[in-house]
């Protein structure tokens, strides 16, 4: 019985816990590729921006800040050489852009119409703008983090019952296995477990789906 104190005193707290606290912070580590994120922009993407602003900014005229902005941190390379050739930077950017920040920049580039102080500003706000929605996008994937754990958890509990019922000398895995009541039961709680934690998880899943 006193191999099972630590067990017993994770189901306590479990079962306990103040529902409106949430769950205890070691049980918030949800694996990385569990809540793999959506990002609307790649950190390169931003800062590539920043660097083209920072150009734009400095007197370059649009074309040679591509350049500048690219020589280390290159998000679109055609972009790049078509500027190098004084082609459709616009066009350019739009068929090779990978997130909705570059498909901006492309629309700030037709709008701009070659004016660099023109083109500074807007690519200015547009990186202010992918900036502040990536932090909202931050902290309501953090939300969303309990009650990923929370199921997590509650799926988790069966399994610590029949351990804690052991623990306390009882053997439900004989009636479970042994009888057939036991395995009705058995079958049906597995089943409602399964449907219960794929709805639970797909919530929290569509609700990241829609940052």
């Amino acid at each position: 019985m006193t191999a099972y104190l630590p067990l017993l005193a994770v189901v306590a707290s479990l079962l306990l816990w103040p529902p409106r606290v949430g769950v205890p912070s070691w049980l918030r580590v949800v694996p990385h590729w569990i809540v793999a994120p959506v990002r609307s922009s790649r950190p390169d993407d931003l800062a590539w921006v920043e660097a083209l602003v920072a150009e734009l900014s400095g007197g370059r005229d649009p074309a040679a800040a591509l350049v500048a902005a690219s020589a280390s941190n290159a998000v679109s390379p055609h972009a790049v050489a078509v500027a190098r050739t004084g082609g459709d930077v616009a066009a350019a950017l739009r068929r090779s852009a990978r997130t909705p920040l570059v498909r901006g920049v492309a629309a700030c580039w037709e709008v701009a119409q070659g004016s660099g102080a023109g083109l500074a500003a807007s690519l200015a706000t547009l990186a202010d703008a992918a900036r502040e929605t990536e932090r909202v996008r931050g902290e309501l994937r953090a939300g969303l983090a309990e009650p990923r754990a929370t199921a997590l958890v509650l799926a988790a509990l069966p399994a610590l019952g029949i351990i804690l019922g052991s623990a306390l000398g009882a053997d439900p895995l004989h009636w479970l296995l042994g009888s057939t009541p036991g395995r009705f039961v058995l079958a049906a709680g597995l089943v409602l477990e399964a449907v219960g934690t794929w709805w639970s998880w797909r919530i929290t899943a569509s609700l990241e789906a829609a940052l």
